[in-house]
Formats: C-alpha cells, structure tokens, sequence
C-alpha cells in the first residue's frame, strides 16, 4: 500500500479544508516530551471543552463525568458556534475535533482512509502570512459512525461545525470521555504524549481483569459492511471466549454504574478509525490504560480480538 497524499480533514481556525504538512501530521501520533515551560505554560491557561447543540441534553451528565476525569488545568463549556472567541486567545486551551484523511492505491483502486480525533490545542502564534498556529498534546481517537465517516462540509462553511452539530461518534458518552480525558490528563503530569499507535499491557493485567467486572459499552458493538458501508448491532457473543467477568451496559447504565454509585473500575473501548481498530482497557479508578491493541488494516470487534487481551 502506497500512501499518494496526505491532508487535513479539518482546518481548525478558518474551518477550511487546506492540504497537511507531513511534519504537523507526524506530531499528531509520534511520541513526545514536553518542556516544563511549555506545560507550566498549559496549567495557566483554562480549557475549553466544546459542544453542539444537539449534544445540549446530556451536557450536565458531559459536564459532570468529563471535569471528574480532567484535572489538569480548569475546565468550562462552550457552544462550537464560539470557537473564534477562544482560538487565538493565550489565556485558552481547547479540546476539538480534527481529522486527517489519506488516499491510498492498490493494483485494485484507490481508497481514502479519514480518521477523527480529539485533540488539545493550545495557542502558539500567528505569523506574517496571518496563519494561525498551536501546540497539540493529545490525539485522542473517535469513532464515527458510518453517515459520519463520509460527512462533508456544509455550505462551504467548513467541516468542524458540521461534524459537531450533525456527526455521532459512537465513544463520545461521559463516561468514556471521562476515562480518556483522565488519561491525558496522567499524560501530561509526566509531561508526556505516547506513541499514538504504542501496545500496552499492565504486568498485573492477568490479577487486575480477575478482580474487577469489565464494562462494555453496548454503544461501541457495531459491525460495519466493508462493501455496502451499512452498520449493524455486533453479535454480544463476541465475548465469549473472554474468562473473567464482563458486563454489557448501555450509555445509561454505564453512567449509573460509574458516576452515579460510583462502583464501576474497568471500562473497555473498541474504535473504528477507518479501516484501523484500537482495544483500549481503562482502569478509571487509577486513570490509566491497562491493556491497548492497535491492529491495522482490520476492522470490526472478533473473538481473536477478546483471546489476544489474555
């Protein structure tokens, strides 16, 4: 596989789709430590967690699980519609949906592969040429579903407001929010952001998964049709050569389990990121990942996937 070209989905200041620099592609998924100043720089700086809209009524269950996780630096909520006011204000950090979409080639075709995330933006500078530039410290993968997947921009006014007010994404819930959030926030405390595709899994991982319930989020069983681009609920017998004890909770019971009785440790993801898949374990409790497989060129959850985590 050959990857012709390279661009950004999403231009996050002028929302307009404008071709990538490899470099600032790279900086997305490559491992870096940052400086003291550059950190002690984003601690003084409150963080903007943007929405839609339409996410309007699970905002408080949002607001309530994403400030438990993030703990960084303070936190507030913002309609995307206000994004100009905080992008090229110092005295801001945000979180918000980027995107990065390949074209590739085979004997058989060209394909493009689009990949969503969020990430944490924070102010840099903005040259003689007017362009604005920022420092990313996460990339934090989404999954969209498959009318998302293929989304494009509305009336030239560019994709991020589209994405935020028409997308779904399958692991936006609060409390997988939570538990990522939570993550990058340990990150940074170690000034660190890991190799976005590094495999992890803990020494006790065998003890940590037999003394805890692990909590699958009903949300994330889809299986996607390759050919027809149609998505369909996954078989939940996917999990059943996995020998500890799991659960399968809506949005709903996981937000009952995690935040209302506060009772929940172990949270497993499955995402789609084009034609990739990433398995996370989260230990909510510690605000870590446990386990994580990234397996490319595959997609939809299989059993191989459940017997690799033991």
């Amino acid at each position: 596989m050959k990857i012709k070209f390279l661009m950004p989905l999403l231009f996050l200041f002028a929302f307009a789709q404008v071709k990538a620099q490899y470099a600032e592609i790279r900086q997305a998924i490559q491992k870096q430590e940052f400086s003291d100043e550059l950190i002690n720089q984003l601690k003084t700086t409150k963080t903007v967690f943007f929405y839609s809209k339409q996410q309007v009524s699970q905002l408080d269950s949002v607001k309530q699980a994403v400030s438990e996780g993030w703990t960084f630096t303070p936190l507030i909520f913002e309609d995307i519609s206000k994004f100009d006011k905080y992008a090229t204000d110092p005295a801001y950090s945000y979180f918000i949906i980027e995107g990065i979409k390949s074209t590739s080639s085979s004997q058989t075709g060209s394909y493009s592969n689009i990949h969503y995330y969020l990430n944490l933006r924070l102010f840099k500078e903005i040259n003689k040429k007017g362009k604005v530039s920022s420092t990313g410290f996460c990339r934090i993968e989404l999954f969209p579903n498959a009318k998302t997947l293929f989304m494009g921009p509305d009336d030239g006014i560019g994709i991020i407001p589209t994405l935020y007010n028409k997308g779904t994404f399958l692991n936006w819930s609060p409390v997988l929010l939570k538990a990522k959030l939570a993550v990058v926030s340990t990150n940074l405390n170690n000034r660190l952001k890991p190799w976005h595709y590094e495999k992890v899994r803990n020494d006790n991982l065998s003890s940590l998964l037999s003394k805890d319930t692990l909590y699958v989020p009903k949300s994330l069983l889809m299986n996607f049709g390759g050919f027809t681009g149609k998505e369909k609920e996954q078989d939940e017998n996917v999990f059943a050569s996995y020998k500890y004890k799991y659960k399968i909770c809506s949005d709903a019971e996981l937000f009952e389990i995690f935040e209302t009785k506060k009772q929940g440790k172990l949270l497993f993801e499955y995402v789609k990121s084009s034609t990739d898949k990433f398995i996370t374990i989260y230990n909510v409790e510690k605000k870590e990942v446990i386990y994580r497989n990234y397996v490319p060129v595959s997609y939809n959850l299989k059993s191989k996937d459940i017997e690799s985590i033991e």
